[in-house]
């Protein structure tokens, strides 16, 4: 039920679907309630299709327009590389869609309705068109000269790029130098043109390192960071596929100490009076020092009480006892 609520907050309806004869209408009914959408109930599950799309017109009204419009670029994108796609005939229809956040829409419909969209997830890419590659509403594309190009690019994108550079960060300790190489993949021309490459560092520091080609498919660049440790990152001011994002970490000196600081520990056991890496012998031995205890007498006093009047009773009633233990019966008389 928080779920709903929660949805509620941010402005998101949820409709529930009751399928069988086994379900909780109640609940079902209280979450759509909750959340403003409508609960449905059916036994047939042939009907659980009409019964989302029904739902769907409802709440947003129709996802498929149908009329014919021509797409806007969002922005370039490698996808559109040789495209054309100024001269793209119109589209006569495509399903209305929201685009999530983070994803890059390349082409859209006026006024903010996306008609091709892509993101990527980790290593994974997806890509929605909104509309279609058919004779129902791209049948104008279909006969359109960039048709066959676009699609190549957009399989092209969501296939595993194979990695065009490598990128490896050394520090110099005795410059002080960050140094920085790349090597391309030998199948790969150059770059027309070397990007401005920045380094990024703790502290808000920010400079341009200086990258020359040293020789075919190498580049180098060194800049002074002198003793300043943290995270840096180096990468160009634009995505580049042969300068690839890198990264090095400088831990903090102490952390790159091995083995025992025999100074401060010396220091430390002059401080406390102790010994610094003592003989086994040595251990244990108090070398005339005490320290102060207390121990608890009264146990050991209130049972020495107890036994003392114990004694002192048997003292006092000593005699009785002799004379009753001591007592022997009398003899009869013999005639």
């Amino acid at each position: 039920m928080n779920v709903a609520k929660d949805a509620v907050t941010k402005k998101v309806t949820i409709s529930t679907v009751g399928l069988g004869q086994d379900v909780n209408r109640a609940y079902l009914e209280k979450v759509a309630v909750t959340a403003k959408g409508r609960a449905y109930f059916l036994t047939d599950p042939s009907g659980l299709e009409q019964i989302l799309l029904k739902d769907v017109m409802e709440h947003t009204g129709s996802t498929a327009i149908e009329k014919a419009i021509t797409p806007v670029v969002v922005h370039r994108s490698a996808v559109l590389d040789g495209v054309g796609i100024e001269t793209a005939p119109p589209l006569r229809g495509y399903v209305k869609f929201i685009a999530k956040p983070g994803a890059d829409t390349v082409l859209k419909f006026e006024p903010n309705d996306p008609l091709l969209t892509m993101w990527q997830l980790g290593l994974g890419r997806s890509a929605v068109f909104t509309s279609d590659a058919k004779a129902r509403w791209a049948e104008q594309w279909v006969g359109w000269a960039g048709f066959d190009r676009f699609w190549i690019n957009v399989f092209r994108n969501l296939l595993p790029h194979a990695q065009a550079g490598e990128a490896r960060v050394a520090y110099d300790n005795a410059s002080g130098n960050l140094q920085v190489e790349y090597k391309l993949a030998s199948h790969l021309d150059g770059p027309s043109r070397i990007p401005d490459v920045f380094v990024l560092g703790p502290n808000d520091f920010k400079q341009t390192i200086a990258v020359k080609k040293v020789s075919e498919g190498t580049y180098r660049g060194e800049l002074q960071i002198g003793s300043r440790r943290g995270l840096f990152r180096i990468r160009p001011l634009e995505d580049s596929l042969f300068f690839p994002e890198a990264g090095l970490y400088r831990e903090e000196a102490e952390m790159t100490q091995y083995g025992s600081n025999e100074p401060l520990l010396r220091q430390v056991a002059a401080y406390t009076g102790g010994r610094f890496n003592p003989k086994p012998a040595q251990v244990f031995d108090a070398a005339g020092r005490s320290i102060p205890s207390s121990i608890r007498l009264w146990p050991a006093l209130l049972a020495l009480a107890i036994v003392l009047n114990l004694i002192e009773l048997i003292f006092r009633k000593w005699e009785a006892i002799r004379a009753m233990f001591g007592r022997r019966p009398a003899l009869p008389e013999t005639v």
